[in-house]
Protein backbone atom coordinates (compact mmCIF):
# COMPACT_ATOMS: atom_id res chain seq x y z
CA UNK A 1 0.00 0.00 0.00
CA UNK A 2 1.24 3.13 -0.66
CA UNK A 3 2.29 6.12 2.09
CA UNK A 4 1.66 9.00 -0.14
CA UNK A 5 -1.49 11.19 0.26
CA UNK A 6 -4.08 12.07 -2.09
CA UNK A 7 -3.38 16.24 -1.98
CA UNK A 8 -6.99 17.27 -1.06
CA UNK A 9 -6.06 14.95 1.98
CA UNK A 10 -2.89 17.24 2.72
CA UNK A 11 -5.02 20.15 2.25
CA UNK A 12 -7.70 18.95 4.63
CA UNK A 13 -5.17 18.69 7.04
CA UNK A 14 -2.72 21.44 6.61
CA UNK A 15 -6.52 23.42 7.17
CA UNK A 16 -8.02 21.81 9.95
CA UNK A 17 -4.85 21.64 12.33
CA UNK A 18 -4.83 25.78 11.07
CA UNK A 19 -8.15 26.52 11.98
CA UNK A 20 -7.22 24.31 15.08
CA UNK A 21 -4.38 26.69 16.47
CA UNK A 22 -5.88 30.08 15.80
CA UNK A 23 -9.07 28.69 17.43
CA UNK A 24 -7.03 27.73 20.51
CA UNK A 25 -4.93 30.80 20.26
CA UNK A 26 -7.58 32.97 20.29
CA UNK A 27 -9.47 31.18 23.22
CA UNK A 28 -6.65 31.33 25.74
CA UNK A 29 -5.86 34.73 24.48
CA UNK A 30 -9.13 36.00 24.91
CA UNK A 31 -9.56 34.14 28.23
CA UNK A 32 -6.57 36.03 28.88
CA UNK A 33 -7.86 39.38 28.53
CA UNK A 34 -5.91 39.93 25.89
CA UNK A 35 -8.51 39.89 22.86
CA UNK A 36 -12.06 41.00 22.78
CA UNK A 37 -14.08 37.70 23.77
CA UNK A 38 -18.01 37.73 24.36
CA UNK A 39 -19.32 35.18 26.81
CA UNK A 40 -23.07 36.51 26.37
CA UNK A 41 -24.32 37.79 22.92
CA UNK A 42 -24.07 35.72 20.10
CA UNK A 43 -21.00 37.67 17.92
CA UNK A 44 -18.34 36.34 15.50
CA UNK A 45 -15.62 36.86 18.81
CA UNK A 46 -18.13 34.47 21.03
CA UNK A 47 -16.53 31.59 22.78
CA UNK A 48 -19.56 28.80 21.09
CA UNK A 49 -18.07 30.33 17.67
CA UNK A 50 -14.60 29.59 18.18
CA UNK A 51 -14.85 26.76 20.04
CA UNK A 52 -16.70 25.34 16.72
CA UNK A 53 -13.84 27.02 15.09
CA UNK A 54 -12.06 24.62 16.65
CA UNK A 55 -13.78 21.42 16.62
CA UNK A 56 -13.98 21.86 12.63
CA UNK A 57 -10.25 22.08 12.75
CA UNK A 58 -10.32 18.52 14.42
CA UNK A 59 -13.06 17.26 12.01
CA UNK A 60 -10.67 17.94 9.80
CA UNK A 61 -7.85 16.45 10.30
CA UNK A 62 -9.27 13.67 11.54
CA UNK A 63 -10.82 13.45 8.23
CA UNK A 64 -7.69 14.00 6.26
CA UNK A 65 -5.62 11.73 8.26
CA UNK A 66 -8.63 8.70 7.40
CA UNK A 67 -7.57 5.44 8.74
CA UNK A 68 -3.45 6.27 9.02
Amino acid sequence: MSSRRHPLRNLLIGCGITLLSVAGIYLVAGLLGLLPLEMEEIKWNNIRIISGVAILGCLMAATGYGNE
